[in-house]
């Protein structure tokens, strides 16, 4: 960490009842009857678990290398070379109606097959399509019927299956449009297969291809104009939770991972074709690559870990016993002051989101919320419980990640202790003119 920091750490002060007032704007007006607004001021984004992606960055501008931050946010790990050949299933769209594909720049050819198949088994194919041929999966019934259109031909209906491939050739690349999400696709095949579900009928729609570099190159979870450490340690973190997860198929998705936050974010090729920076994305991935069959992983007892991350923290990463449960021994949570740094960490440093009274009711499943209390907080002092009351009386309570998620609040870190609440608790310190506290055995 920056040594210019370190003189800090130690120092634990009692914060006024006027500064929280004031700088964290909390307001009086939670005693009001259901308030229209609630302010809510923190730090950070994400869960806080794992590597800090911003930590990262700032490790990789001190001159750390990849492996050095993978070390450092993964204690107790190793990075070593592993086969990564496995093709990995990627949910590009879950519980659709719909789904549309072309090819890019009309060059190539696309080739549609009844039924769910494996990448490079052989099956019914129903034709091959050229230049401005666009294919449209709809539901009906309890089929997907894939209906071909063109500006310069017309084609004959196509009867409807319950599992639908699309391959294309070397040279081509794949526009999808899902609802309102577009993504373009080089690598690997898309899969379709209806699924049933309380609403009825649905799509889940699937691009498998090889972790090895197909996946890896469309991952993006970080600017390619950051330093070449940070973009390699996040290849090696990518690749190693893709690992970690190629083993268990989802029924919810049918799919290793998902292509959002969720897991982690997989855009196609657009990430690779990057005007400028693509490359160097791209080239990151290669440098973590041992040959054409290996490359580095973190490992924990000769497996992949479980390499989660997340974008900055408040100042220290997660346990991972105190937001999720269970116990991993290098996910216990480090100091991570890169976060804090503005010129890093501008838009997360510090901030300020308000949720409307429906916001709030709806995250809680009240009819209305007159005041909302944190019940506890994890050793970094991010909100682990927190419960709201109606006025009705009926009251609610969510774990602090629940909530975040169900508000899209940046993180967990949010609304500073009071005086009275850092004396209660026993394990924290915290840092002048930061709205955030520490585990003082981390400090």
């Amino acid at each position: 960490m920056y040594r210019a920091r370190r003189e800090l750490i130690p120092l634990v002060y009692l914060i006024s009842t006027a500064f929280l007032i004031t700088f964290l704007g909390i307001s009086t007006s939670r005693a009001d009857p259901a308030p229209s607004v609630f302010t809510f001021n923190g730090s950070g984004y994400g869960h806080g678990v794992g590597m800090s992606q911003i930590g990262a960055r700032g490790q990789a501008l001190e001159g750390k290398s990849a492996i050095d931050i993978l070390n450092y946010y993964y204690p107790g790990t190793s990075v070593i070379s592993q086969s990564d050949t496995q093709t990995i299933r990627v949910n590009i769209g879950h519980l659709q109606s719909s789904a549309e594909f072309s090819l890019l720049k009309e060059t190539g050819s696309f080739q549609l097959l009844k039924g769910d198949l494996q990448i490079g088994a052989i099956g019914s194919e129903i034709g091959s399509y050229i230049r401005d041929i666009k294919v449209n999966f709809l539901l009906f019934g309890n089929t997907i019927i894939p209906q071909l259109t063109s500006p310069t031909a017309k084609f004959a209906a196509i009867n409807g299956e319950t599992s639908w491939t699309l391959r294309w050739s070397p040279d081509a690349v794949i526009n999808s449009k899902i609802t309102t999400q577009a993504m373009q696709l080089k690598y690997g095949q898309i899969n379709l297969k209806l699924v049933q579900t309380s609403a009825g009928p649905k799509l889940e729609i699937t691009n498998s291809l090889k972790i090895h570099d197909e996946y890896l190159w469309g991952i993006g979870e970080v600017p390619s104009s950051w330093p070449a450490a940070a973009l390699e340690a996040q290849a090696i973190a990518s690749r190693t939770y893709a690992l970690n997860k190629i083993n268990t198929v989802k029924k919810d998705c049918d799919c290793n991972v998902y292509a959002t936050t969720a897991d982690q974010n997989f855009v196609g090729y657009s990430k690779e074709s990057e005007a400028i920076y693509g490359i160097l994305w791209k080239a990151a991935v290669t440098r973590t690559s041992s040959d054409s069959s290996t490359s580095l992983i973190v490992s924990y007892n000769n497996k992949p870990a479980a390499t989660y991350f997340f974008s900055s923290s408040a100042g220290a990463t997660q346990n991972v016993t105190e937001v999720w449960g269970g116990t991993i021994p290098y996910l216990t949570g480090v100091l991570d002051p890169w976060s804090l740094d503005t010129k890093i960490n501008p838009r997360y440093y510090i901030w300020q989101r308000e949720l409307s009274q429906s916001a709030m009711a709806s995250a809680f499943g009240l009819p209305d919320v007159i005041s909302y209390q944190v019940l506890s907080r994890t050793k970094t002092g991010s909100v682990r419980a927190i419960s709201a009351i109606s006025s009705t009386g009926k009251s609610a309570a969510l774990s602090g990640e629940v909530f975040r998620s169900k508000t899209k609040l940046p993180s967990t870190w949010f609304d500073l202790p009071t005086p009275a609440e850092i004396d209660a608790l026993a394990d924290i310190c915290v840092i002048p003119n930061r709205k955030f506290i520490y585990q003082r055995n981390l400090c």
